[in-house]
């Protein structure tokens, strides 16, 4: 298998209803970057990838299609050899982001066992003090995913008085973790939201969030 054959299974999974349901679902790219490829399919093209080949296929990739994007981030952290190398392969890929569902799917898949998890932590740290939107957006959501625990909340909330961004992207993924931390620690949180560490938008964001789950 070789990059074109990647691309010639993309483009034969193509499904022009759902590249126009993605269009409207990630409003931040452009239209003509969508093949229109379902997730299953993305799965199973990936386990295939996995298989056959090493990372090594992706040298050739250009990322300019969406599914480029979450096709790496479902091979990446599988197919890397150790940890340090997958990092420095996010780090190197991080330019290439430009969504939030590529962020969210590589906060999905990153892999950390216990040797690495305060390596991690600190990549994460890393990551939500990045002027970027996405990179910060991929920090926070690392962060909710494998951090939301009291061990961790005392950092995490310092880190988030460091994000001056005022970009949707960054506030939401922020409200979504402080909503997830505060039911971790309802004292904590309440004090943090109480104070001018943040910003407006992202206090209004987490209450609403806070709200919405307080009624499931």
């Amino acid at each position: 298998m070789t990059y074109k054959d990647v691309v010639r299974e993309l483009n034969a999974n193509a499904d022009d209803k759902y590249r126009d349901f993605i269009a409207k679902l990630v409003p931040t790219i452009e239209k003509d970057t969508i093949i229109g490829v379902r997730m299953g399919d993305l799965r199973r093209l990936a386990r295939e990838i996995r298989k056959e080949e090493n990372l090594d296929i992706f040298n050739e990739a250009k990322f300019y299609y969406r599914e480029e994007k979450l096709l790496y981030a479902l091979c990446l952290f599988k197919m890397s050899d150790s940890f340090d190398k997958a990092m420095d392969a996010l780090d190197a890929f991080l330019p290439y982001i430009d969504n939030w569902e590529v962020t969210d799917l590589i906060a999905g898949e990153i892999i950390i066992d216990e040797a690495h998890i305060n390596k991690a932590f600190q990549k994460a740290l890393s990551y939500v003090h990045s002027s970027d939107e996405y990179t910060i957006r991929l920090g926070l959501v690392i962060m909710n995913k494998k951090y939301n625990d009291s061990a961790h909340i005392e950092k995490i909330l310092d880190a988030l008085k460091s994000i001056s961004l005022d970009a949707y992207y960054v506030n939401m993924a922020a409200a979504w973790l402080l909503c997830e931390l505060y039911f971790t620690d309802k004292a904590k949180v309440d004090e943090f939201l109480s104070s001018e560490s943040i910003s407006m938008e992202i206090k209004k964001m987490t209450r609403q969030k806070i709200r919405e789950s307080l009624k499931k």
